[in-house]
């Protein structure tokens, strides 16, 4: 008894007419992995019409036997009177290997159906993540906590072995919910071994997202005995979508970071200026009184020196600049040493502290500028005169 390809005129018209049943089935969404389809007389016969889609197997099955299968879109009629015609289409090796297993025994038919099982390449929106942190030997951070979350696609890569094993006594539709139900567990067990895997390798935790394609063998290799061989299934792919340190892994791996960054001279340097400018701010606003502040920053940077092998880390803030910056550079800072030189400072009248600007920088009292005479000039090369002289140095003009 076996199926035997149709023409595949389409349905309708006097063509239509000639058979007794139809048998078909939409496309199959991800969700629906199996669908269960019969006559009205629960009999296939000769004159009833078959039509398999894209994707999808058809089994005809018959009182706990399988009588035929076909992998290849078409429309067929089911004839009792030959053999299993087992068009396999892409799973011709596993049709062939399964076969044995599942032969009619030559009993009269008792109650015959049709069932469409979804074979896509990939059954997609399988999510995953892990209930408690699992351990994870970084090849930098050595050992450490993850959480993971993420999504799956699997196909049915044995479609006689996954309706004999898993969906054989559906009654009508089997959703890919039911498979979840107790596939869940088992794959999350799998990924934690496949996951050790990859430490194993080498591999760092946060690079695990980049790694879907050895993920998903090392999956299939972990998952071989459940659900290749026994359910006929296979993982695709994995995509781990977030790795996420526990808070007590987080915080060591962030202190080995800061260690390993503040090893390099140029970093070091960059957090000592850090240091250095927030201690010179709070010198400033010693309480009691500024050179007491800046003492303890003197200290501060002589230990800093002596932890830098005797650098001074002001050198490592600017980068080298061409010369004719660094000329500029020069001249502007000359130029603001020579304009602070010509400001003599005043004592405070508050509190006695040297200043040169208008307000005591350690009690900010307003300090008066004492009045400078104004400077006698030449009236005719106008050259500053020398106080008492009498002629002017430059022209010997008479002052």
């Amino acid at each position: 008894m076996g199926l035997i390809k149709a023409a595949a005129e389409a349905i309708g018209g006097t063509l239509g007419d000639q058979w007794e049943d139809y048998i078909n089935c939409d496309s199959l969404d991800e969700d629906t992995l199996v669908i269960r389809k019969t006559t009205k007389s629960g009999q296939i016969s000769a004159k009833s019409r078959i039509q398999v889609n894209p994707g999808q197997v058809a089994i005809i099955f018959d009182s706990g036997k399988i009588l035929d299968a076909t992998a290849e879109p078409g429309i067929y009629t089911f004839d009792a009177s030959t053999s299993p015609s087992l068009f396999a289409g892409q799973f011709a090796a596993t049709f062939k290997e399964a076969w044995q297993r599942f032969t009619y025994n030559g009993q009269p038919a008792k109650e015959q159906a049709v069932f469409y099982i979804n074979a896509k390449n990939e059954i997609t929106g399988n999510k995953f993540g892990s209930q408690t942190p699992i351990p994870y030997d970084d090849p930098v951070y050595r050992g450490i906590y993850i959480r993971y979350f993420g999504s799956y696609t699997f196909k049915i890569s044995n479609p006689l072995l996954f309706f004999q094993n898993i969906v054989g006594n559906v009654t009508d539709v089997y959703k890919k919910e039911q498979l979840m139900e107790q596939a869940d567990a088992e794959f999350v067990n799998a990924l934690d071994t496949a996951i050790g895997k990859c430490s194993a390798e080498g591999i760092k935790y946060n690079r695990l997202t980049l790694e879907q394609t050895k993920l998903a063998a090392f999956m299939n290799d972990a998952l071989d005995q459940d659900w290749k061989q026994l359910r006929g299934i296979e993982v695709v792919k994995v995509a781990l979508e977030k790795i996420t340190p526990d808070d007590e892994s987080r915080e060591r791996i962030q202190k080995f970071d800061n260690a390993a960054m503040y090893s390099q001279q140029e970093f070091a340097a960059g957090r000592m200026v850090e240091a250095t400018a927030a201690a010179m701010e709070g010198a400033a606003n010693n309480a009691n009184g500024a050179a007491t502040g800046f003492m303890g920053l003197g200290m501060m940077n002589m230990a800093a020196n002596g932890m830098m092998g005797g650098q001074n880390p002001m050198a490592y803030v600017m980068p080298a600049q061409p010369a004719t910056q660094t000329a500029q550079a020069n001249t502007v800072v000359a130029a603001g040493v020579a304009a602070q030189s010509t400001q003599p400072a005043i004592n405070c009248p508050n509190c006695g502290t040297p200043s040169t600007g208008k307000f005591c920088m350690n009690c900010g009292t307003k300090i008066e500028s004492p009045t400078i005479p104004e400077v006698k000039k030449c009236p005719k090369c106008g050259a500053e005169a020398i106080e008492g002289a009498k002629f002017c140095v430059e022209c010997g003009t008479t002052l």
